[in-house]
C-alpha cells in the first residue's frame, strides 16, 4: 500500500517564526505551512534528499504532522487560496532547482501530484473506522508436536544410507581393508 498524501493547511505560531517573515507579502495574511496528516509520509519526506527536504519546505511544507479534519481526498474549503498558493510555490521550485537524480525514498513525486490533481474541496467530519471487537485466541486444546515423518521420507532416507554405506564399504575393500 502506498502513502497517503494528504495535507492540511496550519497557522504557524507567531513565535515560531521569524517576525519578518511573520505576514505574506502579498495579502498580509498569518503564514500558514502544508503539514501531511500520515505520518508515514512525513518520514518519507524526511528521509528523501537534502534537496528535495529544502525544495518542500522552502514552499511551505512542514516536516511535521497533523490531524486534519477532512476525508481521505478532501480538503476543506477554506484552505483552497493558501493550498494552491503553496502549490504554485512548490511547482516553481521544482522547475527551478530540479530533482532529476535526487534520492526520494519512499516518496513517490507520481502518485504525490496525482493525489493533488485528485484532491477535491469538501467538508464533513473525518470518517472514523469502527472499532472491532477483539477475538479471543483460544488457546490449543492438545500440546502442539512436530509433524512426524511420513513413510515416503523415511525410505528415502533409508536408501541414502544405504548408499552411503556401501560406498564406504567399497572404499574400505579397495584399500585392502576388511571388515
Amino acid at each position: 500500500m502506498g502513502l497517503e498524501y494528504d495535507f492540511d493547511i496550519v497557522a504557524v505560531a507567531q513565535d515560531a517564526i521569524d517576525p519578518e517573515h511573520a505576514k505574506t507579502a502579498v495579502t498580509g495574511a498569518p503564514a500558514v505551512r502544508a503539514q501531511f496528516r500520515d505520518i508515514k509520509t512525513a518520514d518519507a519526506l524526511r528521509g528523501a534528499s537534502p534537496k528535495i527536504r529544502r525544495i518542500f519546505t522552502e514552499s511551505g511544507f512542514s516536516l511535521d504532522t497533523g490531524e486534519g479534519g477532512s476525508p481521505n481526498g478532501f480538503y476543506a474549503p477554506a484552505e483552497e487560496e493558501d493550498r494552491h498558493r503553496i502549490l504554485r510555490r512548490l511547482f516553481a521550485n521544482i522547475r527551478n532547482m530540479g530533482v532529476q537524480g535526487e534520492y526520494c525514498g519512499e516518496f513517490d513525486f507520481w502518485q504525490f501530484l496525482n493525489h493533488v490533481r485528485a484532491a477535491q474541496p469538501g467538508t464533513g467530519p473525518r470518517q472514523v473506522e469502527k472499532a472491532r471487537p477483539m477475538q479471543r485466541r483460544r488457546p490449543p486444546t492438545e500440546p502442539s508436536r512436530p509433524n512426524r515423518q511420513t513413510v515416503p521420507g523415511r525410505i528415502g532416507f533409508a536408501l541414502g544410507l544405504a548408499v552411503i554405506v556401501f560406498v564406504a564399504l567399497k572404499y574400505l575393500a579397495e584399500q585392502g581393508a576388511t571388515p
